[in-house]
């Protein structure tokens, strides 16, 4: 029997405004959602509704039952990744997001999204890893080459404004090169190196072989940092 293809919600879901709904909506929902057996499929579409009417609460209660019914379900772990980004948990969604990707390895997607929450908690390196790997199936990937430009562009323009503390870019240490780079120019020092994307990298064939470094280091005299 084919798996079904898990939806993939976008980071900033929109939470609805529910602050009219009356409470005896309240009391009828949640006595729906008691009154459901616990078959994750239905569990998981009732908690989508829920979360589309920013019921976080109930919704996380039926995807709750849904990973008690069956803990492999990536579209159950999809589910509670919505419900807790909603809710402002971006740790606990992370946690999830990655138990779906151990689960559906070969959705590229959800890759890139834990890449754009690795980067608003400023884990740059984790996020280019997820980056990379996405790139080094799929070169052509633009969920994944535009999420690697938009955290070289604010790299870029961190250092250049000279507030690169602010960005986030400094807590990482794997961009301390880049902050080096950054702070040798404006106090007229050489400039450190930094690490490199190497764009010319194929998809290695036989999973035998070992794959290409795909970010390496480069040194000060290279063209790329000058």
């Amino acid at each position: 029997m084919a798996h079904m293809q898990p939806a993939v919600y976008p980071i900033n879901t929109p939470v609805a405004q529910n602050s009219d709904l009356a409470p005896e909506t309240r009391l009828r929902l949640q006595q729906l959602t008691d009154s459901l057996p616990d078959v994750p499929a239905r569990l998981r579409v009732l908690g989508h509704g829920l979360l589309d009417l920013g019921l976080t609460d109930l919704a996380l209660n039926c995807f709750g039952r849904a990973l008690l019914a069956d803990d492999l379900d990536d579209a159950t772990h999809l589910g509670l990744v919505r419900t807790y980004l909603q809710k402002g948990s971006r740790d606990q969604a992370m946690s999830h997001l990655e138990i779906a990707i151990s689960l559906r390895p070969e959705m590229r997607d959800l890759r890139v999204i834990l890449a754009d929450l690795l980067c608003d908690r400023h884990h740059l390196r984790r996020a280019l890893d997820q980056l990379a790997h996405v790139l080094a199936d799929e070169p052509a990937h633009a969920g994944a080459r535009r999420g690697l430009a938009n955290i070289l562009q604010n790299v870029v323009l961190a250092v250049r404004n000279g507030d690169a503390d602010q960005s986030g870019v400094s807590h990482d240490p794997s961009f301390s090169g880049i902050n080096a780079a950054g702070a040798g120019r404006r106090k007229g020092k050489a400039a450190a190196g930094m690490m490199v994307w190497n764009s010319d990298v194929a998809p290695v064939p036989d999973k035998a072989q070992t794959a290409a470094q795909i970010w390496y280091w480069c040194e000060p005299s290279h063209p790329a940092i000058s």
